[in-house]
This record gives C-alpha cells, sequence and structure tokens, in this order.
C-alpha cells in the first residue's frame, strides 16, 4: 500500500514540475543596437598548398558590442554559397556552440576552426569565398540573432 502511495505521490510532483517547464515564458528579441561581426580567415587552404581533401580552416571573429548590456555569443550556424570547386566548401557540423561574454561597448576576438572540403589546385582556388549564416547571442533583454554575409579573401 506504501508502495502505490509513492509512486502516485511521484506521478503528481512530475506532472506539476512538467506543467512548471511548460508554462515558462520564452525570452524574447533584445530591442539593443546590432552588435558588429566581422570574420577573418587566418588558415585555410593556400596555407596547406591547396589540397583535394578535407581540411579545418581558422576564423577570428571579431565581436563589437555597441549596446549598454553585456551580449554573450552562444552559437555561430556557418555554410558556403559558392559554387564546389572554389578553394573550398565548409562542411559538418556547421553549428559552432560558443559561451563567450562581450562587456558593454567591449570587443572581443574570438578563434573558431571549421572543418571544410578543399578542392585542390584549379582556376578558381583563389576566389573568394562567401559565408552566409547566423550568430546567435544572449543579453539579460532576450536574444539577439545576426545575421552574417561575409566575402573572405584567398
Amino acid at each position: 500500500m506504501f508502495r502505490i502511495d509513492a509512486m502516485k505521490y511521484l506521478a503528481v510532483l512530475a506532472a506539476i514540475v512538467l506543467a512548471a517547464c511548460g508554462s515558462s515564458q520564452p525570452k524574447s528579441t533584445a530591442n539593443i543596437p546590432a552588435p558588429d561581426l566581422d570574420i577573418e580567415q587566418t588558415f585555410g587552404p593556400g596555407d596547406l598548398g591547396y589540397p583535394d581533401a578535407p581540411i579545418d580552416v581558422k576564423y577570428q571573429l571579431r565581436i563589437t558590442n555597441r549596446a549598454s548590456v553585456p551580449i554573450t555569443l552562444r552559437r555561430i550556424n556557418l555554410h558556403t554559397v559558392n559554387p564546389p570547386g572554389g578553394a573550398y566548401t565548409l562542411s559538418a557540423p556547421l553549428v559552432h556552440p560558443f559561451n563567450d561574454t562581450i562587456q558593454p561597448s567591449g570587443e572581443k576576438d574570438i578563434v573558431m576552426w571549421a572543418h571544410a572540403q578543399g578542392y585542390g589546385v584549379s582556376m578558381r582556388d583563389r576566389e573568394p569565398v562567401t559565408i552566409k549564416g547566423v550568430a546567435y547571442f544572449e543579453t539579460p533583454n532576450g536574444y539577439y540573432n545576426l545575421p552574417i554575409n561575409q566575402e573572405l579573401q584567398q
């Protein structure tokens, strides 16, 4: 009898916890000035002799917080938009997690590595690579998603 009562108690407790979690309000979009995000490729296929193979590309992200509150970079999703055959195409994973806080009116440099497919020496190996994506920030006022569209010279 005691065992059945304990199981009922746990079931009711679990239902209350689930209801409390389900009723929480999602954070809203933060009304802050857009942060500046500049991406520089610091290591790429040219540093490896343009291999026709999987490679890792190194980027330096420079983020400037123009808001009066701290912002925390939580994630960046990136992909290349160039057709295959250029310098490289980014490959999975295309989602890069972070936990870097930029103080109000501050600036921070962050290093990021990404997997890519190099296409070897060709007429297109030195053409710029265009990357697109979204940087996801969290603030005390809510979240902020920053679109990314940048051309990187080879």
